[in-house]
């Protein structure tokens, strides 16, 4: 009996981690909802549509949100996710006082690489976690939480390309 009791609490610890994104401040892309937000950060300065803006002490945060289950139309990382509306998609911090790359201790970090933009900036993305990095030079500029690797199971279409913004 006290190992049937060990095993199913087990399945359901691991069950629970398996397939969550990297939280922040407790709100986790495509489970937390609005309402959740809201409770953890207050009402935003503006929006109400599938885009919240908050100023915070650490910098500008959008958090946008799913305007429909498998919404068409929009790039793949923003709709295209079979998940309510209403649902968290991901959480954006554009930092008021960027971070050297080596406080953030960031293991390996150029294996992430995604992509340089015009502007110099290279964004490198930790699909496993869901976590993006915007990188100028050695300062980290902007970090987002978005779904995880295994969130790509709530994909309506698979295959998708992803934008470089």
């Amino acid at each position: 009996m006290k190992r049937a009791f060990a095993l199913s609490t087990s399945l359901i610890l691991l069950m629970g981690i398996e397939g969550a994104a990297k939280s922040w401040r407790g709100i986790v892309p495509l489970r937390s909802t609005r309402a959740d937000v809201q409770r953890v950060l207050g009402p935003p300065i503006t929006g109400g549509g599938t885009i919240d803006l908050y100023e915070l002490e650490e910098g500008h945060v959008n958090v946008m949100y799913a305007g429909a289950r498998c919404e068409q139309g929009l790039p793949a990382d923003w709709g295209n996710w079979n998940v309510p509306a209403g649902r968290v998609v991901n959480i954006s911090i554009s930092l008021h006082v960027p971070q050297p790359v080596a406080k953030l201790k960031i293991r390996n970090l150029k294996r992430y690489k995604w992509y340089t933009d015009a502007s110099g900036a290279t964004y490198y993305h930790d699909k496993s976690q869901g976590i993006e990095y915007q990188v100028q030079g050695d300062v980290v500029t902007a970090i987002t939480y978005g779904p995880s690797a295994k969130d790509q199971r709530l994909l309506c279409r698979r295959g998708q390309p992803r934008l470089k913004y």
